[in-house]
């Protein structure tokens, strides 16, 4: 097992303690894991994050393998996609069943495994109809086990699958709110059943209910508050705001449900508490916010 940063040694030392880490950055930053490499606990251009019931870390990089941590990013497990020629995953979700969600983006299928790694489903193939896929890029999962899979190079839409992964039909697909849908790249359900998508190439949020009616469209292209550059992912707060990570502006941002700008965290750069091309963040059970800083090879961990 390779050596721990020593953010993250801090933090196990912090935790020992019975207290909160200290803050590394004047924003919050209380760790960081990984670092550009191969072996364990190291990434090759990390791009999607999750976390599960109990703390533990999934993040999935472009060797198209999957690698589990503690919620102080130490190592714990990791294993290979089944294939990786054609491209590798973009997307992963942890639902509170304890399967693992992953968009196996380039071979146009969504594969199910256990919090270990064991295979336990696979549905989708490569085309253009109903109950197939263009290049999935997320997963989300209903109360009621419905299965939402967003897709783009295409298809631009996303689609609404029953547990057993049979197809049920098209949330959206074409014209929304004037613009037609282009490359949606996440989603998230909330505590209301509703969900949210990052429509990235639009530069937008839109919130639909489960059958697929428009309730919320708002957003557009720009580096100011408010404005966003690729939202590449979304995440429904336990606070109720939405948290937006733009890929484009390399920031993570808070907005109300109506739209309204509450908070913006990160800039351009290598420092801790700054991102380079970031493509995923989510939220942990204790609240801290976990964010793949994709350019910079490692995962931040923030206390706001």
């Amino acid at each position: 097992m390779r050596a721990l940063s020593i953010p993250v040694a801090l933090f196990l030392l912090a935790a020992s303690g019975g207290c909160e880490p200290p803050a590394l950055t004047d924003n919050g930053v209380i760790a960081s894991f990984g670092g550009i490499g191969m072996g364990e606990g190291e990434f090759s251009y990390p791009r999607a994050i999750t976390v599960d019931r109990n703390g533990h870390v999934y993040v999935v990089d472009k060797s198209a393998r999957v690698q589990r941590f503690s919620a102080e990013g130490v190592y714990e497990i990791g294993w290979a996609m089944p294939e990786k020629t054609a491209g590798k995953p973009v997307g992963i979700n942890f639902i509170t069943d304890g399967r693992l969600f992953i968009a196996d983006t380039h071979y146009h299928r969504v594969i199910v495994t256990d919090s270990g790694g064991v295979e336990l489903a696979r549905f989708g193939h490569k085309g253009y109809a109903d109950g197939e896929f263009q290049l999935p890029t997320d997963v989300a999962v209903d109360a009621q086990g419905n299965i939402y899979v967003s897709e783009y190079n295409g298809n631009d839409r996303v689609t609404k699958w029953s547990s057993d992964f049979k197809f049920i039909k098209v949330i959206c697909q074409g014209e929304v709110a004037g613009r037609p849908l282009l490359r949606p790249a996440a989603l998230d359900i909330d505590d209301e059943q509703t969900l949210w998508v990052a429509d990235a190439c639009n530069h937008r949020v839109l919130r639909f209910d489960l059958e697929g009616k428009l309730l919320t469209a708002w957003g557009e292209m720009g580096r100011e508050r408010g404005q966003m550059c690729y939202p590449y992912d979304i995440t429904c707060m336990s606070d109720g705001t939405i948290m937006v990570c733009e890929y484009g502006n390399h920031r993570l941002q808070w907005f109300g449900r109506d739209g309204e700008s509450r908070r913006v965290w990160g800039e351009r750069g290598r420092q801790l508490g700054q991102l380079w091309a970031p493509w995923g963040a989510t939220e942990g059970p204790d609240g801290l916010v976990y964010v793949v800083d994709s350019l910079n090879a490692r995962v931040q961990i923030i206390r706001l």
